[in-house]
């Protein structure tokens, strides 16, 4: 293929707006990428919450807007926490064998202060553990202990406050991966634009995710009115393509009653073993589910300063589709993917399929009629949750037809042609 060189993004996309492009093309531009390659969260994502639409959507976004090759990153690390993300979607790309470079976006903008703070986490040198143990023994959570023993340990530097920012805090994670894997691909970060990660305001042509679902939630975008504020036409049409068939927006007080009942029903050593489970923590979640009335009843009657509401919600979604609470340290000591599924490819993404062929270092799967390829069991355990979680979000769709259950059976990965 001459002087390929590819880029590796991990994203979300949910859904593929204005500064997703802009990172896509500029990134291509800085690099000189002639190929992309997405690892994409399926249908759950890292804050424990449902997508707002299909991970099919957001793959057709994404190969509409210029990503050649999609990946799916299993919903074991895709709403886990940003240290299993991060890996999980790292090992991806690497097995794949042909990524030359990480892009990233973050709040920093370079690399030399990320890189400053993975130092740190990567090696925990001992006094740095012992300050983390001795905030997280005053009843702090594990990201205000891990800030507060940072601080104490390099002093209170602008390098020590970059895990102020989300964004930040996911490239730290992905650097981390990199060099515990000993990875051939280069990392680049590019400064993100406009709105922050969950500014809430949509007028801007650069609006964060958030605002984006958040009107989507609040019934400010339809199907028969103008592209929506902050995303490329591609992917608005295909938008409101989805909403109008009544497969999206998709939001977590869809599965309301689903949790309540799996809350109010479930014994008590079901919930004490969910992932991320502390001691007594499941006895909070059964008294949240008491007189709840929306999702975010639950999360805040549950949520305090030592457990944020992302980590309970990750235990709800968790809760939802049926995830064991030993699997996440069970993929991290078998090294985090078990293997790569294609959920979309263009004309120059098959000529890193037919590379991938040669190069990559785990199976490679497309149809499910190439599910035998996996020997692993463990493998099998990933695929067989990736399954539970689709047929779990699909009963938020409208339609009866698309609540069928077994649909990742059916699935058939995305061609797009390439667009002159």
């Amino acid at each position: 293929m001459g002087n390929r060189i590819v880029q590796g993004i991990i994203a979300e996309y949910n859904p593929f707006h204005n500064g997703h492009l802009h990172h896509l093309l500029a990134s291509a531009a800085a690099t000189g990428a002639t190929h992309t390659v997405c690892v994409l969260s399926g249908h759950f994502v890292q804050r424990g919450e449902p997508s707002v639409c299909s991970k099919a959507a957001r793959t057709e976004m994404a190969l509409r807007c210029g990503a050649d090759l999609v990946l799916e990153l299993p919903a074991a690390f895709s709403c886990a926490s940003a240290e299993s993300f991060a890996a999980g979607a790292v090992t991806t790309l690497d097995a794949t064998g042909i990524v030359d470079v990480l892009s990233f976006g973050s709040e920093a903008g370079s690399l030399a202060s990320l890189e400053a703070v993975a130092d740190v986490l990567a090696d925990e040198p001992e006094g740095f553990r012992t300050w983390l143990r001795a905030f997280l023994d005053t009843g702090m959570s594990f990201p205000a202990a891990r800030q507060a023993a940072l601080e104490k340990w390099v002093g209170p530097s602008a390098d020590s406050h970059v895990l102020n920012n989300p964004n930040n805090i996911l490239g730290i994670e992905y650097l981390k991966a990199l060099r515990r894997r000993r990875s051939r691909m280069k990392p680049r970060t590019f400064a993100r634009v406009g709105r922050g990660y969950n500014d809430p305001v949509m007028e801007d042509a650069f609006p964060s995710a958030a605002a984006i679902r958040a009107s989507l939630n609040g019934g400010g975008f339809s199907g028969d009115v103008a592209p929506a504020a902050g995303m490329p036409e591609a992917s608005s049409a295909i938008l409101r393509r989805e909403m109008a068939a009544g497969r999206a927006p998709v939001f977590t007080d869809g599965f309301l009653l689903i949790i309540l009942h799996r809350l109010r029903t479930a014994t008590d050593r079901e919930l004490a073993s969910l992932p991320w489970m502390e001691q007594g923590l499941h006895n909070r979640l059964r008294s949240a589910a008491a007189d709840a009335y929306t999702f975010s009843d639950i999360v805040d009657a549950a949520a305090t300063s030592r457990y944020p509401r992302t980590r309970i919600q990750r235990m709800l979604c968790a809760l939802l589709i049926g995830m064991p609470g030993t699997f996440p340290g069970e993929l991290a000591d078998a090294g985090h993917a078990q293997y790569i599924r294609i959920l979309g490819f263009t004309d120059r993404g098959r000529e890193l399929l037919a590379a991938m062929k040669h190069t990559a270092t785990l199976p490679i799967l497309g149809k499910a009629s190439q599910w035998g390829l996996l020997r692993n069991p463990l493998a099998k355990r990933l695929l067989e949750l990736e399954c539970r979680a689709s047929d779990t979000w699909v009963l938020a769709c409208r339609d009866r037809a698309d609540r069928r259950s077994g649909q990742e059976f059916r699935h058939v990965p995305l061609y797009q042609r390439t667009l002159p």
